[in-house]
Formats: C-alpha cells, structure tokens, sequence
C-alpha cells in the first residue's frame, strides 16, 4: 500500500508535464532518491514518462497527463459518502434539506450515497 501511495504522489508532483527535478520531487515528497531513480528508469521504459538520467529530471509523457488528468477527474467526481441508518416507525429525519418520513409500523433502513448533494436513496423492511 506505501508503495502505491508513494507512486500516486509521484506521479500527482509530475502530472503538469514540466520537467522536474529528482532533487526537489525527493524533497517534497520524502520519497528517496535513490527509489526515485529507479522508478523513473522503470516508467520511462513503460513509456509513461521521460527520464533524463545526466540531468536527473522527469516529466510526464502527453499521453499519460491526459490519462491521468482524465482519471483524477473521474474520481473526483466519483467520490461519494455511503452509509445507512435505521428510521423507526413514525419518526422523520432531515437528509441536506430533505424531510424524510417512516409512515409505517416498521423500521426501516435507509441507504444513501451523497454526492455534493443526496444523490441516492434506498429504502428497505428490517426483517
């Protein structure tokens, strides 16, 4: 997982498709330079970045910024919270502005995904 995380954040300092300074991405991110180096040798092979290795600088390939620009936004908008609770009979609840009321003699379970805003309701019999 350190691993992934530590590429993620590579690859977030380089997404601009600048030439960067191993140097500098290693001290910003706390990622050794010596990882640094073999990292870029290895994607510069995948072709997903250009490494320059006498002058110790890397950026992003066009087509992998794209890529990647496209993805973060993506998931940016994907993001979403998720839960679930449990509405008594006859009571009500207030969801972001939305008056949500148990009308019957049951407790029911509520699921939602929200967004921005309530995007999804889901209502279910507790058995």
């Amino acid at each position: 997982m350190i691993v992934l995380q530590r590429l993620d954040q590579f690859l977030n300092l380089i997404e601009d498709g600048a030439w960067h300074s191993l140097k500098k991405i290693s001290e910003h991110s706390k990622i050794p330079r010596k990882q640094l180096k073999m990292l870029s040798r290895l994607l510069s092979e995948t072709k997903l970045l250009k490494y320059e290795s006498q002058k110790d600088k890397v950026r992003i390939t066009k087509e992998w910024q794209q890529i990647l620009r496209n993805t973060s936004e993506g998931q940016k908008r994907r993001r979403a919270t998720v839960g679930s609770f449990v509405l008594p009979a006859k009571r009500s609840v207030d969801i972001q502005g939305i008056h949500v009321t148990n009308l019957t003699e049951n407790e029911l379970e509520l699921s939602m995904r929200v967004d921005e805003k309530l995007a999804e309701l889901a209502i279910g019999m507790i058995e």
